[in-house]
């Protein structure tokens, strides 16, 4: 028996079906990550026909059936396109990852209210940004693998339980080691002493990450990474989702953008 159901989502994925309809993956205020067709979206006499662009937050009716893998959208109302984020090519890349991590991250019906707020908040935040988006999209993973419960320790040695900052400070080490199984980061000197091995972090990047991850996101667009450290960043944070997050893959967002800012697009 199908169930008329209201929720808000955010369109996570969009994939054109057949003559007129979309498949769409949808975070949804309600009952999280789920499928669902719209069938005749692409009709230009459809009601709905500009709801279901990637990104957009909408008021959508479905018939929900629990034993439907795909569910039936009804009705749609688009609430905030995001339309402006295609203007700036650092925008739309961040969009793009923050998409894409709440895809592949996530589970169907597992509703998490947390994490749509979040995902909301970041787009909406990206919006008003005028420089420094990537920044949102790290804010964004950080915050994504917390709320999945596997926040990571960035303050105290997961080796040793000493304080990192205060620690390198007085023995002038260079670089941390990532233990994600350890759920965190550990000081190089405790982890060779006890024999624990782990992916190089720098102090520089270990800094950005801790600020990235503790910094009111709305101050994050005075925060200046510079490009050569970008793909640091993305890389250990990867690294940390890889072990927690089971088939994390790499990221085609950060593939694609990556490619076009190569041949200067």
């Amino acid at each position: 028996m199908s169930l008329i159901k209201k929720t808000d989502a955010i369109v996570l994925r969009s994939i054109d079906y057949r003559d007129q309809s979309k498949i769409l993956t949808l975070y949804t205020k309600d009952f999280g990550r789920i499928s669902a067709i719209a069938k005749g979206a692409r009709s230009a006499q459809s009601k709905f026909a500009s709801a279901f662009e990637l990104g957009s937050h909408v008021a959508i009716v479905l018939y929900k059936k629990s034993t439907r893998d795909i569910q039936n959208i009804a009705d749609a109302t688009l609430k905030t396109s995001f339309f402006s984020l295609v203007s700036s090519m650092e925008k739309l890349n961040a969009m793009h990852q923050i998409l894409e991590l709440a895809r592949i991250c996530t589970e169907d019906d597992e509703p998490n209210l947390k994490l749509y707020n979040l995902l909301l908040g970041a787009l909406q935040r990206l919006e008003r940004f005028k420089k420094n988006a990537l920044n949102l999209a790290f804010h964004f993973q950080v915050q994504l693998i917390s709320l999945l419960g596997f926040a990571p320790s960035f303050k105290e040695c997961v080796v040793s339980g000493k304080p990192i900052w205060e620690s390198v400070q007085r023995s002038g080490e260079k670089e941390l080691l990532l233990v994600p199984e350890m759920g965190g980061l550990a000081l190089r000197s405790e982890a060779i002493a006890k024999g624990v091995s782990g992916k190089p972090v720098s102090l520089q990047v270990f800094r950005l990450i801790d600020l990235l991850s503790t910094s009111n996101p709305d101050e994050l667009e005075s925060l200046v990474i510079q490009d050569y450290v970008i793909g640091d960043v993305a890389q250990t944070l990867d690294a940390y989702f890889r072990h927690h997050i089971e088939g994390f893959p790499q990221l085609r967002s950060r593939e694609v953008f990556a490619q076009i800012a190569r041949s200067g697009g």
